[in-house]
């Protein structure tokens, strides 16, 4: 529950520091600006999707 809590506060504010930092990033080749916060967004949910298979891709010992 602590960490829970401690990431519902943290997350709104990094993403809100990823999008400042990025609105000043405009002049970049590569993600421009606002698309640099949906290409973070999309890498975290990209390691949260692979975190919940984890289970699933353990092999499991043999019994003998």
């Amino acid at each position: 529950m602590t960490a829970m809590s401690l990431f519902k506060a943290v997350g709104p504010t990094g993403e809100g520091a990823a999008y400042s930092w990025a609105q000043k990033c405009q002049d970049v080749v590569f993600l421009l600006g606002d698309q640099m916060v949906f290409f973070i967004l999309n890498v975290v949910e990209a390691i949260e999707a692979i975190s919940t298979c984890k289970p699933f891709l353990t092999q499991r010992p043999e019994l003998r």
